[in-house]
């Protein structure tokens, strides 16, 4: 999630600029470019060459700065044998799709800046090699990952959380009567789906999921944690009467060090790493660079 909250931004404005100019630009080998027409104004035509002569004038210079920012980054790839892991690559994908609100919105999203999801996915996969790139670059030592850890031990210890679920209604006597409905066996899940007002949890049939402590209004959080596994509770809260009920129970642990290291590892080199922005401009420093393209 932190790779998420970092990448997010820069990772539409690449795409956006990248539907842009880099599909065009991509064109102008082809051949017969001066001859073909492609828009005409009273008789008179316009050839895909003018097309593609204002898309360079106008555009070449970023398209040309990406193409020599992307093959410095599969070079360095290449030389530090770093590829995107394709099981980190689809939760990642995934979770930016639930982000978005799901594939319905991320259609949308795509149709609204007239982008693909082909483009989509592959400036996010070179977005994430890049942050793969600048986090193995980082120098960590044994003592440095145990400081961190201890510094943000709050990170890796196991909180008190229970699993659970619940149905939002207005009056008192309309929990009781579904509390009681509960324990003479009725499904949770199809009368949240009736009788809920909760709009965020209606649709998955009341299903909140893993809470910790402080996540919720006092007297939702009060019966959710007194609740024994499996048994059923009410609580008045501003927002109503809460039928509640305890899926499972995690209880609290200290983290040990040596079995979230890889984890604090990895969670270092990411803080640490250099921006998107500034590891790529680290490389064209790096860099020989020969630049001869001049605009027409």
């Amino acid at each position: 999630m932190t790779y998420l909250k970092r990448i997010n931004a820069l990772l539409l404005v690449a795409i956006l600029a990248l539907s842009i100019f880099a599909a065009p630009l991509a064109t102008l080998a082809e051949s017969g470019a001066d001859a073909e027409v492609v828009a005409k104004v009273n008789g008179v035509a316009i050839t895909r060459q003018q097309f593609l002569d204002l898309l360079e004038a106008e555009y070449g210079f970023y398209a040309l700065q990406e193409l020599v920012q992307k093959e410095l980054i599969r070079q360095k790839a290449e030389q530090m044998e770093i590829s995107v892991d394709e099981a980190e690559f689809n939760e990642t994908w995934e979770l930016i799709v639930a982000q978005l609100g799901g594939p319905q919105m991320m259609q949308l999203m795509l149709l609204q800046n007239g982008i693909s999801e082909r483009q989509f996915r592959e400036q996010l996969r070179w977005n994430m090699l890049v942050s793969a790139l600048a986090g193995a670059e980082v120098e960590v030592t044994e003592e440095t990952l145990q400081q961190w850890f201890e510094a943000n031990r709050n990170r890796y210890d196991q909180p008190l959380a229970v699993e659970v679920s619940h149905i939002l209604v207005d009056t008192e006597e309309q929990a009781q009567e579904l509390l009681a409905l509960l324990e003479e066996g009725a499904d949770l899940a199809d009368l949240a789906a009736e009788h809920s007002l909760d709009p965020g949890t209606v649709t998955q049939g009341g299903y909140l999921g893993w809470i910790t402590e402080g996540l919720t209004v006092p007297e939702f959080e009060s019966l959710a944690f007194g609740l024994e596994v499996g048994a059923f509770g009410i609580a008045e809260s501003v927002y109503g009467w809460h039928v509640v009920t305890v899926h499972s129970r995690q209880e609290a642990k200290t983290a040990n060090y040596a079995e979230v290291a890889e984890q604090v590892e990895q969670d270092y080199r990411r803080s640490n790493a250099l921006d998107f922005q500034s590891y790529v401009a680290k490389l064209e420093q790096e860099a020989s660079l020969e630049i001869l393209w001049e605009p027409k």
